[in-house]
């Protein structure tokens, strides 16, 4: 075992978001013994910051769901993949029938629509800042990384059979969580992300054990040699995993160390 990739939420955070410091503690020992660690999020630079520098991470970042990819050593993007401009402008108008949010993501930047209180649990929980915007022709020439709707769950399962039937060729529709919709170029996911930077750092995908709790998890615990997921977790992700933690956070980590890591070590 050579790497570990976490996604954050619901899986190396804790309940309420926040990182235990016995977590941060807890990789650096595996670091110590040539067990190295990232991060497959689909949060933003910006928003997955803060976690990335009290955990110190230096190997790539995957990070919009794998639209992207960053050195944190040099604040360089290794891979990024943007929506093309006609589909945004296809998906956005087809969501006037919608009783959704839409928060375009640009660069670092952050740029909303129709933002209403089903909002608010994505807003906080990640930390969200953002800039209003009342016409969309104002993103017309931007490179958007990915879209994110949010609203009554019924709303975004059925805006996600539409964008599947009826984009699903020129884009990635995935859930990471209830009550949030998310669309990304095709071919862009966690699960590629993570075959890049396998083969950015030379390592075999055997050698990699990747934890998620969400559907936008599951590919990603299915390539990888171990996945990780939890009991806690939708049926259609803990198929794809080979060991179910019972709890996320530090209390999952340290399940994880002692059934599979210290036994290896000490053999």
């Amino acid at each position: 075992m050579k790497l570990l990739v976490f996604d954050l939420d619901g899986t190396l955070l804790e309940n309420d978001a926040s990182l235990d410091p016995r977590t941060v503690e807890l990789l650096k020992q595996l670091g110590s013994i040539g067990i190295r660690s990232t991060i497959a999020t689909g949060r933003s630079l910006k928003s997955a910051m803060g976690f990335v520098e009290s955990l110190a991470i230096t190997m790539p970042l995957i990070l919009f769901n794998g639209a992207r990819i960053l050195d944190p050593v040099n604040k360089s993007y290794l891979y990024s993949k943007f929506l093309p401009s006609h589909l945004i402008e296809k998906i956005v108008s087809d969501c006037k029938d919608h009783n959704v949010s839409i928060f375009f993501f640009i660069d670092e930047d952050v740029y909303a629509m129709n933002v209403s209180l089903h909002a608010t649990n994505y807003i906080f929980r990640d930390g969200l800042s953002y800039h209003p915007i009342e016409n969309r022709t104002q993103l017309h020439t931007a490179k958007v990384t990915k879209l994110v709707f949010t609203g009554p769950t019924s709303e975004l399962s059925r805006l996600e059979l539409f964008i599947r039937s009826h984009h699903g060729h020129e884009a990635n529709v995935t859930r990471s969580e209830e009550d949030l919709l998310e669309v990304l170029p095709a071919g862009v996911s966690k699960a590629e992300a993570v075959k890049w930077l396998c083969t950015f750092l030379q390592i075999d995908l055997k050698e990699v054990a990747a934890f998620g709790n969400g559907e936008n998890d599951a590919e990603m615990l299915q390539i990888a040699g171990l996945g990780v997921s939890f009991v806690s977790a939708p049926e259609s992700v803990k198929k794809n995993a080979k060991i179910l933690l019972h709890n996320c956070g530090y209390l999952g980590l340290r399940e994880f160390v002692e059934r599979f890591v210290e036994k290896v070590v000490s053999s």
